[in-house]
């Protein structure tokens, strides 16, 4: 693998966040730095967490320079650079399975929540013009906040199961 690639084209891939890394041989890194980019915008966009999206340009400006820092390297700097996944750097797709069959009824239970959600906007939207009242503006409005509710609750609950985790771990090592 050699970092000495066409100038034009390192920096055309360095455009697009991942691409760059991807052109220089280095896919677990750019596969990484897409998912992040594109992923933070999606989720940004779909749950409406808008504050998300001050990730992307931080995303973008690394990705950028480091595309471009790893084409000046020298070849034996280059090879020694590991090619790694950002995140769960230790992932393995055999324990993919183990988790996924651990927390089945979580994933089934979030994929129906979202399923109905998506039903019960598109019929809202629907008999919209049929319907008038107080009522109904307040389960519009909440039908249509509803995805960040749940983000907001998981969040809440997430952060709750990490520091009952901590105090539990803590109150091990103690005794």
């Amino acid at each position: 693998m050699t970092n000495k690639k066409n100038t034009f084209f390192t920096f055309c891939c360095s455009l697009v966040p991942g691409a760059g890394e991807m052109y220089m041989g280095l896919y677990k890194q750019g596969i990484s730095l897409m998912l992040v980019f594109w992923g933070v915008g999606a989720i940004g966009g779909w749950a409406g967490l808008e504050l998300l999206w001050a990730i992307i340009p931080v995303v973008w400006f690394y990705s950028f320079f480091h595309t471009h820092n790893l084409r000046s390297m020298s070849e034996e700097e280059f090879s020694s650079v590991e090619d790694k996944y950002l995140i769960y750097n230790d992932f393995d797709l055999d324990q993919a399975d183990e988790a996924l069959k651990r927390n089945k009824k979580v994933v089934a239970g979030a994929l129906i929540f979202f399923g109905v959600c998506m039903v019960v906007q598109m019929g809202m939207n629907l008999v919209d013009p049929y319907f008038n009242g107080v009522l109904w503006e307040i389960a519009h409005r909440l039908n249509r906040n509803a995805v960040r509710i749940i983000v907001a609750v998981a969040a809440i609950w997430g952060g709750l199961h990490l520091l009952r985790g901590t105090k539990a771990e803590t109150t091990e090592e103690g005794a």
